[in-house]
């Protein structure tokens, strides 16, 4: 019986354990390395056990060796996926980052190279009034 080592606030009172026609009532305070050791008669007898909290007159339900509950998944489980989870998405991003710049970057330069082509450029506008001006002048 796991007395949950993160409760702080609820002190085991009393340990009741039963398998096969014997029934123990335990001392938190006799328990080695907080182990609840029992002798059974053959292998495979059936434990069951439920705790006792200190200022409850009610114990917990029946939990069985046949049938044990099963913890639910806390922070610190789930603790080691959270980085990998934030490394993955901040990943995603930068990738789709860099591909945007490097489509946008090439779909620049292709209308750049369109232009030149037709001649459009700003620099081949200014040019050709630049030599217009000069043909004006020598005639």
């Amino acid at each position: 019986i796991n007395n949950n080592d993160k409760n702080n606030r609820c002190k085991v009172e009393q340990y009741h354990i039963k398998y096969s026609t014997e029934e123990d009532y335990i001392n938190p305070l006799t328990l080695e390395d907080g182990k609840i050791t029992v002798i059974v008669p053959q292998e495979n007898t059936e434990i069951e056990g439920r705790i006792r909290y200190q200022g409850f007159e009610s114990w917990s339900p029946w939990i069985s060796s046949d049938a044990p509950l099963k913890e639910k998944q806390t922070g610190e489980e789930i603790g080691f996926l959270l980085p990998i989870i934030i490394g993955s998405v901040f990943a995603l991003a930068v990738v789709i980052l860099i591909i945007y710049l490097v489509v946008s970057r090439k779909r620049s330069q292709l209308k750049y190279d369109a232009e030149k082509a037709e001649g459009n450029t700003d620099e081949s506008k200014k040019l050709n009034n630049q030599m217009e001006e000069k043909i004006t002048k020598n005639t």
